[in-house]
């Protein structure tokens, strides 16, 4: 099977987005991103809540159950 690779190079960065229990892990944000996104934090396992469109993060909780609430069209 054939693994697409993003050339991140290719995307400009709008900025580094620090989580908010571990201040040295990053996420990072490319232009054309928006929205918010939930990510566990690689360090310590916490969840944080991201705003791509304000570059914030807030502690947030684990949504459980929710690949069992989403529909694929």
């Amino acid at each position: 099977m054939e693994e697409l690779m993003v050339d991140a190079s290719a995307e400009k960065m709008k900025g580094m987005i620090p989580f908010p229990c571990c201040r040295g892990e990053k996420v990072i944000a490319y232009e054309n991103s928006s929205g918010c996104s939930s990510i566990k934090c690689p360090r310590c396992g916490k969840f944080a809540l991201f705003d791509l469109d304000a570059m914030t993060a807030v502690p947030s909780s684990a949504a459980r159950g929710a690949a069992h609430k989403l529909k694929i069209l």
